[in-house]
């Protein structure tokens, strides 16, 4: 895929590093096991032994030896002052980001990169046998669009075509992604747990390529997955067959057959998106001119404080929600081929990321 083709998606309010260190306004040396998987990063500060020589002068008391809370020994024949030790002892009141990386509000952005992603449709193409939407081994590629993994796919396309606006695919191609999580907060990768009250806004940034000369208006439904519905990216070099725990449309967690019974379903329709599901919200997509998408704020779902603990285990999902098509209002439809969007095994060189602006209390 050409990478000039894409750019970058910002889906939110405001995510990128910039800091420099791991979070002190929690703690100095984090090990964090998060919701979803791991992140471990360590930072501590060791302070070299300083020795104080005893005085000159003689004395008939014994000497005395007094150890800080640091690293860091004196040793006299009497003290005589009321002055402290030195100490490496963290006060607390630092930043998670450097003086320098602050803005004039005191805020700075900081990226939590994508730990998961993958895409689920159940796309039927009224010409081609078998689902066109990513190269599968030669021995799927009749496989229907729902039995398939898209875990290792590097980009897909997304869209919701009901076969009426005179496209060959019909249905509805999703993306998902899981971000790491502790306790409810978000995890950056360079910083550590990101206390969610000091997040003020947050974008999503995606690789993105489509033509703004049909598509106007777009809009994206935004879907947090309940936290037991949990799903396997898999291991593969692309797109495959659901089997073995894999995820695809129309399981959870597929069994041992392709197309077989499933061991884990995602609720009592076979689909992701339960039909009666309410989003979080509905967000604008706009073109940055070229063919790319300028950034979608999220603000449309709230304060961060009210959905970022829904990302636990199940993570984000991305429905197209309307469009205006070649000039046609559609305002529940994004008929194919619609956006097509990298995911973090694709050639760019950014994966899929939230942004967030994080401000001093």
């Amino acid at each position: 895929m050409n990478r000039k083709s894409f750019t970058a998606i910002l889906l939110g309010g405001a995510l990128a590093g910039g800091c420099s260190k791991p979070n002190p306004l929690f703690l100095d040396t984090w090990d964090v096991v998060t919701d979803s998987g791991s992140v471990s990063q360590t930072s501590a500060v060791t302070a070299e032994p300083t020795t104080i020589e005893p005085p000159t002068t003689t004395t008939t008391d014994p000497p005395v030896t007094t150890t800080s809370s640091g690293s860091i020994t004196g040793t006299s024949d009497a003290l005589t002052t009321d002055e402290p030790l030195p100490t490496t002892e963290t006060t607390g009141d630092s930043f998670l980001c450097e003086a320098a990386d602050l803005d004039m509000e005191g805020c700075c952005l900081v990226d939590i990169v994508v730990e998961a992603d993958t895409f689920f449709s159940d796309a039927l193409d009224g010409v081609a046998e078998g689902c066109q939407l990513s190269p599968l081994p030669v021995e799927y590629e009749k496989l229907a669009c729902q039995h398939v993994s898209f875990g290792k796919a590097p980009v897909v396309a997304v869209f919701k075509d009901d076969g009426m606006s005179g496209t060959a695919v019909s249905g509805t191609s999703m993306m998902a992604l899981r971000f790491p999580t502790k306790n409810g907060q978000l995890v950056s990768q360079m910083h550590g747990p990101v206390a969610t009250e000091l997040i003020k806004s947050i974008e999503l940034v995606v690789w993105a390529m489509y033509d703004p000369s049909v598509y106007k208006d777009l809009t994206f439904a935004v879907h947090a997955l309940h936290p037991d519905l949990g799903w396997i990216e898999g291991d593969d070099g692309g797109a495959t067959a659901c089997v073995n725990g894999r995820a695809s449309f129309a399981c959870r967690e597929c069994g041992a057959t392709v197309g077989g019974e499933c061991p884990a379903s995602w609720g009592m329709a076979p689909q992701p998106i339960q039909n009666d599901a309410e989003p979080l919200g509905v967000v604008a997509a706009v073109s940055d001119g070229n063919t790319g998408l300028a950034p979608i704020d999220l603000e449309p779902l709230g304060a961060p404080t009210d959905w970022v603990p829904q990302l636990t285990g199940g993570g984000l999902v991305i429905v197209p929600n309307s469009t205006t098509y070649k000039g046609e209002p559609l305002p529940a439809l994004v008929p194919w081929p619609g956006v097509s969007i990298e995911a973090r095994e694709g050639l760019s060189d950014a994966d899929p990321r939230l942004r967030a602006r994080v401000c001093k209390p």
